[in-house]
């Protein structure tokens, strides 16, 4: 899917139905990750799974999604997470993937200001970043990917829509299919 060097995963066996990989960030520090897939709908016999990332809570569990490590290794990282959508559709053929940053959420912008040392003014630069990373890889990529996958993009409009996905647009969300 992609020829950015990854780290190696370790899925992790649950006795729930979400899937989750760990791998180390070997960066300025080590710090254990998580990528998760949570089923969280089901539409026309499908079921779509919600792709999470973060930081990973060793004592709990949990997953740290609005965490900023900073460590170093970002496109190393995000390679890895890349390299898991493969791995799950192998296992998950008649599923779909949902992605959207959590930096994407409607209350996003008001929790961002009290804290924002970019001091934003009217624009929150934080907004959407994530989901702006992925669509940049799905843009830089889209006709190899095409191949394979499926891709329809959630609009930021008042009444948001779920359309065909296209490079000259920009989503808050991108919804992913394997091809048959």
């Amino acid at each position: 899917m992609n020829s950015i060097p990854a780290y190696k995963t370790e899925q992790l066996k649950s006795r729930t139905r979400k899937i989750q990989y760990l791998f180390e960030s070997k960066g300025r520090k080590s710090i254990i990750k998580a990528i998760e897939y949570t089923p969280v709908a089901k539409r026309n016999g499908k079921v779509i799974y919600n792709l999470g990332f973060g930081d990973f809570n060793e004592e709990n569990g949990n997953i740290f999604d609005d965490s900023n490590s900073n460590n170093g290794d970002m496109r190393k990282v995000f390679s890895t997470v890349l390299n898991t959508i493969p791995k799950f559709f192998k296992e998950h053929e008649n599923a779909a993937i949902w992605v959207q940053g959590s930096d994407s959420a409607d209350d996003f912008k008001e929790l961002c200001e009290t804290a924002c040392k970019k001091n934003c003014e009217n624009i929150c630069k934080n907004f959407n970043r994530r989901i702006k990373t992925y669509r940049y890889y799905v843009n830089r990529h889209f006709t190899e990917l095409s191949k394979e996958y499926l891709f329809f993009g959630l609009t930021n409009e008042k009444k948001a829509t779920l359309a065909q996905y296209t490079t000259d647009n920009e989503y808050v969300g991108i919804l992913v299919f394997k091809k048959k």
